[in-house]
């Protein structure tokens, strides 16, 4: 296993990895960077552990967007959108919604049951200042990756149900993209939450 070392662009204290990882978390003065062309202080959140959380924890990575979702034209069979109907607070016709993108190395099953699930029940949970000696799962997928994922998985979420959604035109901005960190236990089948 090779560690790598660089230097925490902010207070200049060493960082030490063992794995391959787009983020990088200085324990010192708790910033976080990010390897985007160069080494960037972005901003995060940690979310905390459900109290009665088994011992086996980890934190696994997500882009969560903020974002503008603006419906132009649709046909839909039953006459309106089904989650997206429901997921917009604004107005029929749009508004604003996150959508969360796991950001970590996984198959295209689990990468769309997370997306969906997140977006559609959105996670509540209490923010911590550090990871408390928690490993977290690597982050490898890029901002800008994540942010072309977030037209799948709205696309997904309406054409879930076959014969339902026949046409969608639609806009998606997403005005903000921040890595969030959440809870989850390590098990035989996987990971669960635990927020």
């Amino acid at each position: 296993m090779k560690v790598l070392q660089i230097k925490c662009p902010h207070c200049q204290q060493p960082i030490y990895s063992k794995v391959r990882d787009l983020a990088f978390y200085c324990s010192h003065c708790k910033t976080m960077h990010i390897r985007d062309g160069g080494i960037n202080v972005i901003d995060f959140d940690v979310a905390e552990f459900h109290t009665n959380s088994p011992p086996d924890r980890v934190y696994m990575p997500f882009w969560r967007l903020f974002s503008g979702f603006t419906i132009n034209q649709s046909n839909v069979a039953g006459g309106m959108l089904n989650k997206l109907g429901r997921l917009l607070k604004d107005t029929a016709n749009g508004g604003n919604i996150f959508i969360y993108i796991p950001a970590w190395e996984t198959d295209v099953n689990e990468f769309k049951r997370w997306a969906m699930d997140l977006t559609e029940a959105q996670p509540v949970y209490s923010l911590r200042l550090d990871f408390n000696n928690v490993e977290r799962a690597p982050t490898v997928v890029p901002k800008e990756e994540a942010m072309k994922m977030a037209d799948f998985v709205i696309v997904t979420m309406e054409a879930e149900k076959p014969g339902t959604l026949q046409y969608l035109d639609y806009q998606l901005q997403v005005h903000d993209a921040r890595l969030i960190y959440l809870p989850f236990i390590k098990g035989a089948g996987g990971v669960v939450p635990g927020f």
